[in-house]
Order: C-alpha cells, then structure tokens, then sequence
C-alpha cells in the first residue's frame, strides 16, 4: 500500500488535498520544454566558463579568472562562511575546473548522461561561486545558475532532444516528466523575480530615482555610440537620458515588472504579455544601460520559456511550417492596448492548453517524499530572503542578512578604501608618567616613521633641515630644507656648505651631487626640450605637461625619472612651490636610483640600514613621544601614496600632520595581500571587513606572539548619499562576534534617510 493511502487511513482529512496534490505533481507532462531549458543552460555554462577566461568590464577589463582565481598577487581570498575549508586550487587545477564546467556545460546542453553532466556542472560553478564570495555576491544570477544546475540533477530533462534518448531508446521509453519538475523550476523564477522587485520598493528606487539616475548617465549606449555620433546628436542622446521623466519611468517600471512578471507567466491570458515584456526588459539592460552583467539576459529570456506550455517546442515547430495568427479577443486587446500602450494589446491571446499526456506514458508513481521535497525548496527559497528585514537596521547598508536576496542592480555603492590600524601595548604603550612609549625594539618592521602631509599647506619651517620624501611616481628622496627652524632662509652657498657639513658628520664623505630642485614648469619646459630635440613636435608648455603626465600613466616613468626627481617635493600633487628652493641630495652608497634586486619597490628608496638618523631629521611635532630602542627615519608623503600601497610594507607606523604630537599609529596596508577588486569588496561590507580584520590579527599574532586590536577607518556612500563610516571605528575587529539573526552594534546604520539632491558623489580619501 503507498505512503498516501497509509496517511489517509491515520489523517481522513488530510488525504484528499494531498492525494490531489500528489497526482497533479507527478501527473505526466510533455518533456519538450524541460530538454529545450536543460539545452540553454548548458549553453549558458558554457559560455560562463568562456567568460571567466576574457577581459571582462566588471573587472576593470582584467580577465576574471586571473583577477580571482590564479593572479601571482593573490595572497588572501575571501571564501563564503563555512566554506573557509575548500582550498582555493593552483591556478592549473583552476584551469582544469573551468575546463569541468565548459565539458559539463556542452554534455547538459546535448543531454550526454545529462545527470553526470548536471553534476559536474554543478561542483565545477560551485567551487567557483564559493571559494571566493567577492565575484559572485555581487551577481545574483551566478545563483540562480547554480541553484538550476542542482534541481537539474534530480530531473529527467534527458528524455526528449538528446543524445541519452537515442543512446538508450527503447520502444517503451518515456518521453514525458513529472509536472512538478516544471512547477519547481517555475517558483524559483518566480521567487527570484519577485523579490528582485521587492528590493526596488524604497524611497532611494521610488521617490528619488536613484540608482536609475546614475545608471543611465554610465549608459552602455553612450559609451558605444557617443564616438560615432555628432556633438549635438550626443548632446540629444544624453538629455533624452538624463530626463527626470525617463528616470522615474523607469524606476516605477521596473520595480513593477520584477514583481508583477513571474505571475504574469504563470497566468495563461498574460503569459504572452509577460514574454514580451522580457525581452524588453533583458532587451534595454544589455542593449542601452548595463556592460557588465553578461549573460543574465540571455537566461533570463531562456528561463522564461519553462512557463510555457510543457509542449511549446512543438507547438512553435509546427507553427513555423505553417504560421497563422488566431483571432484575438477584442476585448482584452482593446483594454490592454489601452493600459499598456502597444504591448498591451497582446492580453488578447491566450494560448490553449495542452491536452492531457496519455496514461500509456505516464510516469511511476510518485515518492513520498516528492511533496515534502517540492514544498520545502519552495518554502526555503521564499523564506530565506527574508532575513534582510529582521535586524531593524537598513540591511543595504549594514548588509545583514543581504545574501542570496537577489538584489542585482538594487543599489549603487561607492566607498573610500579602508584604513587598518593595529592596537598592541607591546609596541606602543602609555602611562602616566612618561606619556607614549614606543618600542621600537619590539618593532619586527622597518624603522620609519611615517608623516602624513596635505601636500597644497606644507610649512617648511617647523620640518628638519634633512627631510626624506615619498612620492608615488618618483620614490624616495633625500632634500635638504634651508627654510628649517627659521623664516630666514639661508643663501644657496651657504645651504651647500651646511649640506657637506652634516654628511661629512654622519657619513664621513661628501654626497655625490647637490642639486636645486625647480618647480613643476620649468621641468615641463626641460621636457619640451627633450623632445624637440629628438624630433618630437611640442608647440606649447600645455601640451608637454600632457605627454609627460601621459608618459608616467603608461608606468614609463624610468624614462623621465632624472626630470622628475629634480621636482619640488609633491608639486605633481599640487603642492605650492617653495620660493627659496629646496636641494636634492644624492647618495648612491645611500640611496641608489636604481632598485636592488633583492628588493620589492620598483621605486628609489633610501637603505635602512645605511641611514643614520639624528635630530636633524627628527621633525619637531613628534617631541612629546618617548623612543626606546632606537630612533626611527622620517618619511614625509601623503595619502596618495599610502594608498596605493604598491610600494609600502605590510605594516608602517603612521603620524599626521594636522595631528603632531598625538601618538603615532601603526597601519596596516592591504594592498600589500589584497587586489583592487577585492580590496572594493573589502572596503563595502562590515562582514568582510571582519573576517579581514581577524585575518590580519592572525597574522600579527603568529609574527608578534600576541594578538593585536584591528580598527578600521571607513566610507561608503549608498545610492548617492553622503559618505559615512559603515563600521565603528573604536570597534576591535579582530574580537567583535556576529549576530546572525539581529543588528550586530559594531555595524552602524544608515545615517541619511534621504538621497540629497546632487546625485552620486565624487569621493576622496580622508
């Protein structure tokens, strides 16, 4: 006897809409449309494996699998919790993966033992998809691609328009599949849809009209067709664009659609509607805004089609050796052309049903555990979303239960790169008697102190006679300031005489050459002249500030760096120039121009070991600070350079100049381990943020012995708003625990309800 008849003898009341529901889900249906849907996503596997091997614009036109997976610059990968176990292969097994996917891809689209194919797919995309969670938080269809590769394991897509059919025909073959096949996959889409709109219902997608706003002025369309348009026919292109009307319309519009489309494919009278306004939809996103969202059109018109009827790949078939268009109910044409103008009129027909599949081809009777199953993927998958509403806290910011909601394009973020700070006593230390403390014996890094300058409000007065300065395209170097101590500057004579004086003193030689340093002119004036000497036409100081700053963009700066070092300290970064020039002091013994081989900077720097540091370098601000062990060499820069972090250790100690005397902080530099990808990642959400910062205690504490404090420094600005910090900056990182359920205290919340109008803000480092 079956599970069902032995419920209904326990549960009278229970077995009639059970029994029901049982033979509606596994009543036979036409195969037709499940093969032709297991036919494009195994297309569209394979092209997403394609896809992770080419130049790609959501990665800054690097090539995916490079930029996550196999790049010589990975060193710290950001894997979904409780995936931290999975390893992230050498790059030839990645390669071997991405092959996986592409052969399992082809094998599930021609139905080559599709469950082995669906299998492999399903392994090879979601190692991919969780070994590191920054490539595919972001795209909400990676999910829906893994979560159909899944289902497409358990379902007999291979009976029609394979190679398993034909392998294994036999005259009593099946060609039909359950219904509930169709129905599971339907309700995913549906779910998907459905709350992709749901994310949209907000006052920033609404009322204001962001992010629509600021995708349509980085319309694709603008991008592609601007160069091969007039300045005027652009200038209509982008006013048409930038209307306040195209923007709420689409807004409105397209919060409408995402919740309305999954029912209207349900329903017969709109399925025809709801196609049409799928391709659309998919249409204007890869056509006119979006260049980044690769193949989600493509499987969201594909998807669609299991909404059809399970025979549809016949019907059209045979519609297509012999078209007719039937007559439309007048009715419904009239009244929907009239509400939804042109596209509406399509309410008019409806597509019969199909006709009850035969019992001679009726599959086996149902599990009893088919019903549980289907309703709990359902349930689970209509629930899960949810949890972004639970922590009382705006979850767009706070990103608190935002995983696996289907949110793709909801938002726009920009942020400031995080700042990291590290708090051990071992190494800075304060009491009450002698103030701070540093220890610079229990320092394991270089000893170098690093002083933050705003390069345009540099006062040469209160820095030391030697000054060593960091800049980004010219590397170290070492200066003497002739303005130090004193508003009366010395003459150059006199200034040279002090300069052999002191090296004489520290080093027992005479430097190798003093030189004046000039200003950002007369350096582009000396460029010009180069190149006019080598045939190179350059008819104004303009145009050879262009080709020198064009020059060092391309990272050519070898080419130009005996110019540049003859530069005022940071005039490429808008410095005032200094009326009484400074001079540049070289030292190869000291400070060799060209890189050592043993060294990772590309750029000058003065040897550690060679320098001797004394109170002519010591820089005055930092006086109320104790040094035990040793004094440190000061660096002046600025947060260009801190920024980039190409050329910094792992950890530096760091003082401001807008804050001397304050103690100085030891910073931790994550472009030393992280790509500018993953540092974007980062830098956005406080989870990650998290899970970084115990990396980077994980590390001190091997190196050090003791586990240190991790603060962050943050900025995000969410669909234009201002920029506010999205973790609290006193918030020990490395120890904070993780709600899961609830608002976590070290995240902060939305701070602007508002989007201000002015639209997305240009950001700059703090």
């Amino acid at each position: 006897m079956s599970s069902v008849s032995s419920n209904s003898r326990a549960n009278p009341e229970y077995a009639p809409w059970r029994s029901r529901l049982d033979a509606w889900l596994s009543a036979p249906v036409n195969g037709a449309s499940l093969a032709v849907f297991r036919f494009c996503i195994g297309v569209i596997m394979v092209l997403e494996a394609w896809t992770l091997c080419v130049p790609s614009a959501s990665t800054f036109n690097e090539v995916p699998l490079t930029t996550f997976y196999t790049g010589a610059n990975l060193h710290f990968r950001i894997p979904y919790p409780w995936f931290e176990w999975v390893p992230l292969l050498p790059p030839v097994w990645i390669h071997v993966v991405v092959g996986a996917l592409a052969v399992g891809g082809v094998c599930l689209a021609i139905g080559l033992f599709h469950r082995v194919a669906a299998t492999l797919v399903f392994l090879s995309w979601g190692y991919l998809y969780v070994v590191e969670s920054t490539r595919t938080y972001w795209m909400s269809y990676y999910y829906l691609e893994l979560l159909v590769a899944f289902l497409l394991i358990w379902m007999p897509a291979s009976r029609r328009f394979s190679v398993d059919a034909w392998l294994f025909r036999k005259g009593d073959s099946p060609t039909t599949v359950p219904r509930w096949t169709l129905v599971l996959l339907q309700a995913q889409l549906v779910v998907t849809y459905f709350y992709a709109g749901l994310a949209k219902v907000n006052y920033d997608w609404l009322m204001d009209g962001e992010p629509v706003r600021f995708f349509l002025s980085q319309a694709r369309i603008v991008s592609e067709l601007g160069p091969k348009l007039s300045a005027s026919q652009l200038q209509t292109l982008q006013g048409i664009l930038h209307h306040q009307g195209l923007v709420y319309f689409i807004s409105w519009v397209g919060a409408g659609f995402d919740l309305a489309i999954g029912f209207l494919l349900l329903a017969r009278r709109t399925r025809i509607f709801g196609m049409i306004l799928i391709l659309i939809f998919h249409g204007t996103n890869h056509f006119i805004l979006f260049k980044d969202i690769h193949w989600f059109p493509f499987i969201g018109i594909t998807s669609a089609t299991i909404f059809f009827d399970p025979d549809w790949p016949e019907r059209a078939w045979r519609w297509l050796r012999s078209p007719r268009v039937a007559k439309p109910d007048w009715r419904y044409f009239f009244a929907g052309g009239v509400l939804f103008p042109g596209v509406g009129a399509s309410l008019g027909w409806s597509l019969e049903p199909t006709p009850v599949a035969p019992a001679a081809s009726a599959s086996r009777s149902a599990s009893r555990w088919m019903l549980p199953l289907v309703a709990g993927w359902i349930a689970w998958q209509s629930i899960n979303p949810l949890r972004q509403y639970l922590s009382g806290a705006d979850s767009r910011l706070t990103w608190e239960g935002l995983s696996f909601c289907w949110r793709l394009k909801a938002e726009v973020y920009r942020c400031i790169p995080s700042q990291y700070f590290i708090g051990d006593s071992g190494i800075i230390s304060t009491n009450v008697d002698r103030g701070v403390d540093i220890h610079w014996n229990a320092w394991k890094g270089e000893p170098v102190l690093y002083r933050r300058m705003n390069p345009t409000k540099v006062d040469w007065t209160g820095l030391p006679e030697l000054v060593v300065t960091f800049e980004p395209q010219i590397g170290e170097r070492i200066l003497f300031n002739p303005l130090s101590g004193s508003m009366v500057p010395h003459t150059e004579q006199e200034s040279v005489q002090r300069i052999r004086q002191l090296w004489q003193e520290r080093y027992g030689r005479a430097p190798q050459s003093i030189r004046r340093t000039a200003v950002l002119g007369q350096i582009t004036d000396a460029y010009a002249a180069s190149l006019r000497a080598h045939g190179v036409a350059v008819a104004s100081r303009e145009e050879a500030l262009e080709r020198l700053q064009q020059t060092m963009r391309e990272g050519r700066t070898a080419e130009i760096q005996p110019l540049l070092r003859r530069l005022q300290p940071f005039a490429l970064e808008g410095a005032t120039p200094v009326a009484t020039p400074l001079f540049l002091i070289e030292d190869p013994l000291l400070l060799p121009l060209q890189a050592s081989t043993n060294s990772s900077s590309r750029l000058p720097r003065v040897n550690r070991a060679a320098w001797k540091p004394g109170a002519e370098n010591h820089g005055g601000g930092s006086s109320g600070i104790q040094h035990s062990g040793g004094e440190p060499m000061l660096v002046l820069t600025t947060e260009t350079l801190l920024e980039s972090g190409t050329e910094m250790p792992a950890a530096f100690f760091q003082e401001s100049q807008d804050r001397l005397g304050a103690a100085p902080q030891i910073r931790w530099n994550p472009m030393s381990e992280l790509t500018q990808e993953l540092r974007m990642h980062v830098s956005l959400q406080p989870f990650l943020l998290r899970r970084y910062a115990r990396h980077v205690a994980d590390l001190w504490e091997k190196d050090h012995g003791r586990r240190p404090a991790v603060f962050a420094m943050t900025g995000v600005s969410l669909n234009g708003r201002p920029v506010q910090p999205v973790v609290d900056p006193n918030a020990d990182l490395a120890r904070v625990s993780v709600r899961w359920w609830g608002h976590n205290p070290w995240i902060r919340d939305l701070e602007t309800p508002r989007v201000p109008k002015g639209g997305i803000p240009q950001l700059t480092g703090p």
